[in-house]
């Protein structure tokens, strides 16, 4: 065995994500790529409140989830 041998390394088996991210939401729209979102806001909600879209919204970004959810789900913004 050289300085450089391998072969007594054990490898481990690979650990995945779940699989039950919407991946619509991770990519990004036309309407997006056209129109820049620069405008920022902010909201208070209860610990309760956020533990419950955290798990909602799963491995997407908080901000993401609730844009899809006010932009699919409501007609806020039309």
């Amino acid at each position: 065995m050289g300085k450089n041998d391998l072969s007594s390394l054990k490898i481990k088996q690979e650990k995945k994500l779940p699989d039950e991210t919407n991946i619509n939401l991770l990519e990004k729209t036309a309407d997006s790529v056209n129109e820049s979102e620069n405008k920022i806001i902010s909201l208070r909600i209860t610990t309760r409140e956020f533990l419950i879209l955290k798990e909602k919204a799963g491995m997407v970004p908080l901000g993401r989830y609730l844009k899809h959810q006010l932009r699919e789900k409501t007609d806020v913004f039309k």
